[in-house]
């Protein structure tokens, strides 16, 4: 599939702005957690889960900012995909059926 320039950096704006707004919910939980709202193996457990759910989600993003690089563009006046021009076509036209309540 090929998107517009305009297509890719929206996505990428996107990707972006969500993997800031995580990385930042991320480490407001981790500081909560190690100012000691909460104590003992489970804090200590949730913080090391957190530290991994965060270097986690980092490689997700930065797998999809790699995936929209890697879109090619599609020059924004060119159609988006191009014309049947096989003859098939859809096949026959469909018609509303009077009894049917649509």
């Amino acid at each position: 599939m090929m998107a517009t320039q305009e297509q890719i950096s929206a996505a990428r704006r996107t990707i972006e702005q969500l993997r800031d707004q995580h990385a930042n919910d991320v480490r407001k939980l981790v500081r909560l957690l190690e100012s000691g709202a909460m104590k003992g193996k489970a804090a200590d457990k949730l913080t090391e889960d957190c530290r991994g759910w965060e270097a986690a989600f980092n490689g997700f993003f930065n797998r999809a900012l790699a995936l929209v690089d890697s879109t090619p563009v599609r020059p924004a006046d060119s159609p988006e995909s191009p014309p049947d021009l096989s003859g098939r076509g859809l096949g026959p036209l469909q018609t509303r059926d009077p009894g049917m309540p649509y």
